[in-house]
């Protein structure tokens, strides 16, 4: 007998299913997937608030069930919740199968929806950042542990084989004692202008984007983050009537369980030209006493040119599409992010030692860093102290 797995799936935005007709986001690929090569039956419950959003699921679950012809093993049922999760939980009764609970919505709705769940005793994983609050992150871990029901932040970039090498190498001492670190992240501005146009303000570029690299920091390094210092422009969004910062600086102070301290400073925008040959650009540095390891994040060696479009720069690692036997699969470093969660639900989470897992305990320490920058922000780019996290 095929075991049956169902999730909870609240959002189905960009993340989930794609921003437009062409894409299909990772989410819903990752779920297909999953149920393609386990041969598990899958049935995705689904929290929405609006007709649209019905609409937009189906017309990709439709696609994905033809593309990787998953015939019956995936299906589904709306709960109409209004955005909230008295509703859908008064709506949904527990199912005897194996749970799991994934979260993709704006930033600032994470940890009402979180702390729901777990209550009602259902596993999660809540796409980056578990909160913009510190205090929230931390009531969700000690719940999380007073209920013993796991909850995990996708941060996908720990499943990256460039950032994987980058951690071993690091552990093994090969660049020495860190000095300092760098990254550039940008995005096209279709992005706070069209795809997340509903939400932008309530976030920032740093909360949402340049926190992936903060929680690279503490995955490669093992450091606790000490202080932080950022700054930021409000100069062509504002003139479109998006109250948000273009761009934001940062600098984050680190320790070592050695007691060294070195700096990473991370820039980041969302007004990269629509243009750009890719959505996001990206890199990760990190320079030691004894050499440096560089990751070129965007430039991946995959270009494509045609009479229709401009250069793209692919990135064939995160989540593309590859054929399969007698039809296509997903593939991918947030395909696999995805796809590790649900493969513990399944196995009750019997991996307790993976490395690249980020759980709420984990979490905490970008949470931290953006709760920082949001206060340096605020208080004219000054240096602000991050308190020992007794966690």
């Amino acid at each position: 007998m095929k075991k049956s797995l169902e999730i909870i799936l609240v959002g189905t935005g960009f993340y989930v299913c794609g921003k437009n007709k062409k894409e299909y986001g990772t989410i819903l690929p990752a779920i297909f997937s999953f149920a393609k090569l386990n041969q598990i039956n899958v049935k995705i419950i689904i929290a929405i608030n609006k007709e649209n959003s019905k609409n937009h699921f189906l017309e990709k679950y439709e696609s994905l069930k033809k593309l990787i012809d998953t015939k019956d093993l995936v299906k589904y049922k709306f709960i109409f919740c209004k955005g909230l999760p008295k509703i859908f939980l008064k709506e949904y009764k527990i199912s005897k199968n194996f749970l799991a609970g994934i979260i993709s919505i704006p930033d600032d709705l994470h940890y009402e929806w979180s702390e729901a769940l777990l209550k009602a005793k259902i596993p999660l994983m809540v796409v980056k950042p578990l909160t913009l609050k510190l205090n929230e992150s931390i009531k969700l871990y000690e719940l999380s542990k007073k209920l013993a029901v796991p909850i995990f932040v996708e941060f996908h970039k720990r499943f990256d084989r460039q950032i994987k090498y980058v951690r071993d190498s690091f552990q093994n001492g090969l660049i020495g004692d860190p000095l300092y670190s760098y990254t550039e992240y940008t995005q096209r501005k279709e992005v706070p202008m069209e795809n997340f146009k509903n939400w932008v303000e309530r976030s920032n570029i740093f909360s949402y984007l340049g926190v992936h690299y903060v929680d690279v920091m503490r995955y490669v390094t093992g450091a606790v983050p000490k202080r932080v210092n950022a700054s930021g422009q409000k100069s062509f969004l504002i003139k479109k009537g998006i109250n948000s910062y273009d761009s934001i600086q940062c600098n984050i102070e680190w320790e070592t369980n050695k007691n060294i301290s070195f700096n990473q400073f991370i820039i980041c925008s969302w007004i990269e030209s629509n243009k750009s040959s890719s959505m996001s650009k990206q890199d990760f540095h990190i320079v030691g006493t004894k050499g440096r390891l560089d990751c070129e994040q965007k430039e991946r060696g995959l270009k494509i040119l045609t009479d229709d479009a401009f250069t793209e720069e692919v990135n064939p690692d995160f989540t593309k599409i590859y054929s399969y036997k007698d039809s296509f699969i997903f593939e991918g470093y947030g395909i696999e992010s995805i796809n590790n969660y649900l493969f513990n639900v399944i196995n009750k989470f019997s991996s307790k030692n993976d490395t690249r897992v980020c759980d709420a305990k984990e979490a905490i320490y970008s949470t931290a860093v953006i709760e920082s920058a949001f206060k340096s922000l605020k208080n004219n780019s000054t240096w602000t102290d991050i308190k020992p996290l007794v966690i």
